[in-house]
């Protein structure tokens, strides 16, 4: 990890990590210097030799480099960290939309929301305030040792006698800690999910007077996890009591040991003095050490969940991309599945020609919009292939292959945004009048013209504000301006008035003319001119035709079934896609 996030910093960013780490360094070093330098006029007091004003310039040195070089250290850890924040980002903004759809589906929104901004946010942190402190405390501890082993080896060795067996210590605590916690992790999951479930059911428990197992149930899940808690509690006091008492046993060994030089003649009392003060500087980052050690995991445990956005799968482009020359579509028994044991789709074949319309019918689950979601790449299908023009849409570049498609589905994808920036999706480079044209097709540029600032109306995120067929013919006109030759659409009239959903009929119609079209079709009735009828059941297409010839095919089969249960009411002019 730590080789990543360096790799992952600019050059600019590896420059004002090394200065903080540098500031921090001289900031510790200076101060230690300070003491020596008062250490060392004491003696010289003693020693009847008065003259100080060299130790007193010293010291205004002293004192100016740790000054300046604090304000260096601060300064430069926020750029260091402001650098690692932005380029994780940047790099997560650039990847959100190579991925499939699958991706998605996997992972909740809220949890890729919660990774780029508190996760993210964690290493800003981590990196840029404490591994830069970390790492010059470190660097200190190893430049005192040097400097008390050419000083005096035999104190330098007792200073640091049993640091070995209180790191080893401590390193045994840790990982029976990481279980104690995984456990209370597990525990306090299971409490939330029963709690959850309890609060949920209330309604339901009272009216049948059986809450006593529920509590009885919550109850256990809070035993337990205060349980699982207290134990991670102990072991951490006790670690750590441990720790810090088996320091203090080398401190007082190298205090007790130096007595003795004393007496020996070995070293000065100001040698003492100074082994005493600067060894509580060189312990400084050890009895941190569990500190810095659970930085280390919050910092891994954020990497790890930021990695999974920024190595995950993205689509495939082809080395040479091909291009088709007309937009026919085909499966070619295709068979695909979401997950193993999940819904599968089975030899699925059909041919759609160019500038037809082939509808897509079926109960719940019966595999429609995964044949759209397959022909966008949104996944790739397991076995088979599919073909527009001939070409293999994994042979396409994914611009081209999703800009060779228009989508107006059900559910409107609109933005916090005016109602022209929102339109202008279809065709960034659009101008104001093929806007407004598209608008016309679309039959909501009367509508638009109402609002006050017009096309300059803002609209809240997801069209707070609007009705849904507002939205819907907010969404006709963006793929009006695209004007792509293949065109998908999902059942887009349901839940809209009778004047929205005739309106949307007649932009529809439009909107299908000339282009090859897939239409996931709920009402029956707006597909009966459709070219062709394939109907679904099961991850299988069942039966294939016009409506007419499916109708007549009264034997049991589904598409009569369709029609009987959702399709015999009358049609209205304006009802079917091809009218």
């Amino acid at each position: 990890m730590i080789k990543e996030i360096w790799n992952t910093l600019t050059s600019s960013g590896k420059r004002s990590l090394l200065l903080s780490v540098t500031g921090f360094t001289l900031y510790a070093l200076s101060g230690i210097a300070m003491m020596y330098i008062v250490l060392k006029s004491l003696e010289s007091v003693m020693s009847g030799n008065g003259v100080l004003m060299w130790y007193w310039v010293a010291l205004v040195a002293c004192l100016l480099i740790k000054g300046g070089s604090n304000i260096l250290a601060d300064v430069q850890k926020h750029h260091a960290g402001f650098d690692i924040v932005f380029q994780i980002r940047k790099n997560i903004i650039c990847r959100l939309k190579e991925f499939s759809l699958g991706f998605y589906t996997n992972e909740r929104l809220g949890e890729i929301s919660t990774i780029i901004h508190k996760d993210v946010d964690k290493m800003e942190m981590v990196v840029g305030h404490i591994w830069t402190r970390m790492l010059a405390d470190f660097i200190v501890s190893a430049v005192l040792l040097a400097a008390l082993v050419i000083y005096s080896p035999k104190m330098a060795l007792l200073m640091v006698s049993a640091l070995p067996v209180a790191i080893l210590f401590l390193v045994l605590g840790l990982k029976r800690g990481e279980r104690l916690e995984k456990e209370a992790g597990n525990d306090l999951a299971d409490m939330v999910s029963v709690f959850v479930e309890y609060v949920k059911g209330i309604p339901l428990l009272k009216a049948f007077s059986e809450s006593r197992h529920f509590e009885e149930k919550v109850e256990q899940t809070a035993r337990d996890f205060g349980q699982s808690s207290k134990a991670v509690s102990r072991n951490r006091a006790a670690v750590l009591s441990v720790y810090g008492f088996l320091i203090d046993v080398s401190f007082w060994i190298m205090l007790a040991a130096g007595l003795l030089l004393i007496l020996e003649g070995s070293i000065p009392v100001y040698g003492f003095l100074l082994f005493a003060l600067i060894s509580r500087e060189f312990y400084k980052p050890f009895l941190a050490l569990e500190s810095h050690w659970a930085n280390y995991l919050m910092a891994a445990d954020s990497y790890r969940r930021i990695k999974k956005i920024t190595e995950a799968e993205t689509v495939t482009e082809p080395k040479t991309p091909l291009s088709p020359s007309e937009y026919s579509i085909d499966f070619e028994d295709v068979t695909f599945s979401y997950e193993e044991g999940g819904f599968t789709m089975n030899g699925i074949s059909f041919h759609t020609p160019t500038q037809t319309i082939t509808a897509l019918v079926g109960g719940s689950g019966s595999g429609k919009t995964t044949i759209t979601n397959l022909l966008l790449r949104f996944w790739d299908v397991t076995n088979g292939a599919i073909r527009i023009g001939g070409v293999d849409v994994r042979d396409m570049s994914y611009d081209e292959l999703l800009g060779s498609v228009s989508i107006v589905m059900q559910n409107v994808q609109l933005f916090a945004d005016t109602i022209e920036g929102n339109i202008r999706l279809g065709k960034a480079a659009a101008t104001q009048e093929e806007i407004i044209e598209a608008a016309k097709k679309a039959r909501i540029h009367d509508f638009i013209l109402s609002l006050p600032d017009g096309y300059q109306t803002m609209i809240g995120e997801n069209g707070v504000g609007l009705s849904g067929g507002q939205k819907q013919r907010i969404s006709i006109a963006r793929a009006f301006l695209k004007d792509a030759p293949i065109l998908l659409l999902d059942e887009i009239t349901s839940n809209v008035d009778p004047i929205n959903e005739a309106l949307i009929q007649e932009a529809i119609s439009e909107l299908a003319r000339d282009r090859t079209v897939l239409v996931i079709a709920h009402h029956l009735s707006t597909i009966r001119s459709a070219d062709q009828i394939l109907v679904l059941q099961d991850g299988r297409i069942v039966q294939s035709g016009q409506h007419e010839t499916l109708l007549s095919d009264s034997d049991g089969y589904y598409y009569y079934k369709l029609w009987n249960a959702r399709g015999s009411k009358r049609v209205s002019a304006n009802e079917e896609l091809c009218g």
